[in-house]
This record gives structure tokens, C-alpha cells and sequence, in this order.
């Protein structure tokens, strides 16, 4: 099995629980190399476990904290996840992190892409822990559902780490980090909260095109281990 399903009956439970495995994951690997690297999701659903992080006491200097994709937007627009990490994590104890952005003055996504993974394969690597999330229409990081450079992103022999895409009906194209980035992590945490989400979840969890549900590509790796953390509200 790649991947384990941890239930919790509430979202303040699970916060509790996973902010625990978080922890202990970074003091862990900073007592063992004296740094650790994580990739966080933006979004509404995660903004409290990331204000129970940034009030506990770690050596938080220690700490690079970057983004597993991030829309192609300046930091000071509200749709920015870097923003949104600066304002939820990146404060109290936490305020000494490192946090490394994805975007950069190029004019979008794709014409920043080779620059930006010299930039984070310096920067970033190796990974600890990626954070994810999932959609209902089964994406995670910017890996959605049949994007233009989704194939790319999916491509686990391409050696990028990141790679940009454009999905359908949105207006902005978004930076992602590539499957094989993800895969290649030290651990994979998703984090999902409402039924809806588990039913989503348990779609995906069914053997199907992994471009109808890009998320299939974690959920169904060889030999990669995913820890799903799940509650209904």
C-alpha cells in the first residue's frame, strides 16, 4: 500500500495531530543535518495548522519553508500562496523561517520555469515533507486535470523540479512542483477536510486516468508512501 488513511472526527483534532508530525519531523531532521526543507499548500483549509506551527518553539532558523505551486502573481495580489504563507507560518516562533517564493519577474509561468528550478534545485532540495492538498476535481499542488504542460509536470523521467502549467477556465498560468519533486521527498502529507473531499478521495483512490485525476499519480506511486490525514469538518 502507498498510502494510509488517518480519520480524526474534527479538523481542530487533526491540526492537533498533524502539527505533532510536523514537529517532530523537523526537529528530527534538524538534529540530523542541522536543516530541514518543506513544501506547504496554500489555500483557506490549512491556514489554521499553519498558526499552530508558527507558535511552536522550534529552532525555526533551521528551516526553509517553500511552496509546492504558487499562481503567477506577485506577492502583494490577494491570490498569492507565498502571501498567504508570509501571513499565516511565517510569524511568532516560526518568523525566522526561510521562506522561498516561486515567482519571479518573468512575464509568465512557462517563460520563468528553467530559471526558476536552478533557482530551487539550489535552494529547496532535498525535500523533507510536502504538504499537499487535493481539489474536488481531483488536482493537487497545480497538477489539475488535463492543463496545458500537465503531461510534462507528470513526467517522472523529466529531472525538473518545477514545472509551469495552464489550466483550463483559470486566469492565471501557475508554477507546480513536478511529480517527481514530490515523489522524491523525504515523506507526503495530504491534507483534505469536508465529505466531499473524501468522497473525491475515494475516487481517486480507484484505479483511472491519471489526467482526469492528477492526484492518482501520488495515491498510486510504486514504492511512495503517502500519509492522508482526513476529517469531515
Amino acid at each position: 500500500m502507498s498510502w494510509a488513511l488517518n480519520e480524526y472526527p474534527d479538523n481542530q483534532t487533526l491540526i492537533k495531530a498533524l502539527s505533532r508530525r510536523i514537529e517532530d519531523l523537523l526537529r528530527s531532521r534538524i538534529t540530523l543535518t542541522g536543516h530541514a526543507s518543506i513544501a506547504v499548500s496554500g489555500g483557506s483549509t490549512p491556514a489554521a495548522l499553519y498558526n499552530t506551527l508558527a507558535n511552536i518553539d522550534l529552532p525555526w532558523s533551521d528551516v526553509i519553508v517553500s511552496l509546492v505551486d504558487e499562481r503567477w502573481v506577485d506577492e502583494d495580489h490577494p491570490d498569492s500562496n507565498a502571501a498567504l504563507i508570509r501571513k499565516e507560518l511565517i510569524k511568532d516562533f516560526a518568523a525566522t523561517a526561510r521562506l522561498v517564493s516561486m515567482k519571479t519577474c518573468a512575464i509568465d509561468a512557462f517563460a520563468g520555469q528553467l530559471k526558476l528550478h536552478r533557482w530551487l534545485s539550489a535552494s529547496i532540495l532535498p525535500l523533507d515533507l510536502v504538504l499537499l492538498g487535493m481539489g474536488n476535481d481531483g488536482h493537487t499542488a497545480s497538477l489539475f486535470p488535463h492543463a496545458q504542460g500537465l503531461e510534462d509536470a507528470l513526467d517522472t523521467s523529466d529531472p525538473a523540479v518545477c514545472r509551469a502549467l495552464r489550466p483550463a477556465n483559470m486566469p492565471f498560468t501557475r508554477m507546480s512542483l513536478s511529480l517527481r519533486t514530490l515523489l522524491e521527498a523525504g515523506q507526503r502529507m495530504l491534507y483534505i477536510v469536508g465529505e466531499s473531499k473524501l468522497s473525491t478521495l475515494k475516487a481517486a483512490l480507484e484505479p483511472g486516468p491519471v489526467k482526469d485525476m492528477p492526484v492518482r499519480a501520488i495515491l498510486h506511486a510504486d514504492n511512495v508512501d503517502t500519509d492522508i490525514f482526513y476529517a469531515p469538518c
